[in-house]
């Protein structure tokens, strides 16, 4: 009796041993048939990220686009949402930008080395010179709109994250972090992989609060008038420096 039982344990530890090397057969094979889909997660490597957009930026002077901006501000779970249009040139070294928000209304326009921010709500006009920081500002401003890949190294450290399908678009998800803060803590891109340039962007402060930034119907090359980058300002506007 004492040895039926023996030879049965005996068997039970076996066919148990047997069911382990299976499993883990099994999950070996399970990772390895995983792997393709983890290396497929992005369309293009890093560096054929930067190569797609250094060929953007040998041609790029103009873009206009419709524009979302959504800040949101965390503490107090506040999410206020703005719509307009943006406004981009190259002259130069001299960036040109225009932001024309609504709801409420406000205008950004850095032109002629200074930048000036009209709130007409309010009444008032911030305004003050680029002071030989006109690259900083045009890389802020209008993130992944014809910078070169050695333009944004020179700010950031880049990372590659994987792609993601943003209203029904293709995007190459960039992380950037400023290599000096100067209040931001982060900046994400959502690059469209048709046009290469940026279809959304998330600016994180250091406080956690964000901008999320969402260009529509970008018009790569555009012919903008002029007086598009006029700031008519009433007379008794209130000028704060």
């Amino acid at each position: 009796m004492m040895k039926a039982i023996t030879i049965e344990t005996q068997r039970h530890r076996e066919s148990r041993h047997q069911t382990t090397l299976v499993a883990g057969f099994l999950c070996v094979s399970v990772s390895l048939w995983l792997l393709p889909s983890v290396w497929a997660q992005n369309a293009f490597t890093l560096d054929q990220v930067f190569a797609k957009l250094d060929a953007v930026s040998k041609t790029f002077h103009s873009v206009q686009a419709d524009l979302q901006r959504t800040h949101v501000t965390i503490i107090v779970n506040d999410k206020d949402v703005a719509t307009g249009k943006f406004y981009y040139e190259r002259q130069g070294k001299e960036p040109r930008v225009k932001m024309d928000l609504t709801k409420p209304e406000e205008h950004l326009l850095i032109d002629k080395g200074k930048w000036q921010l009209y709130q007409p709500g309010v009444n008032q006009v911030q305004q003050g010179l680029l002071s030989g920081h006109q690259n900083q500002v045009e890389m802020y401003t209008s993130l992944g709109f014809g910078q070169s890949s050695q333009e944004l190294k020179q700010n950031f450290e880049i990372s590659l994250l994987p792609d993601e399908t943003v209203d029904l678009r293709k995007t190459t998800v960039l992380e950037l972090k400023p290599r000096t803060s100067k209040g931001f803590k982060s900046f994400r891109l959502w690059i469209d992989q048709q046009q290469w340039i940026t279809y959304q962007l998330k600016v994180t402060e250091t406080s956690n609060d964000y901008f999320l930034l969402k260009y529509s119907n970008s018009k790569l090359g555009a012919t903008i008038a002029p007086s598009t980058f006029d700031l008519r300002l009433p007379k008794n506007v209130n000028v704060l420096k």
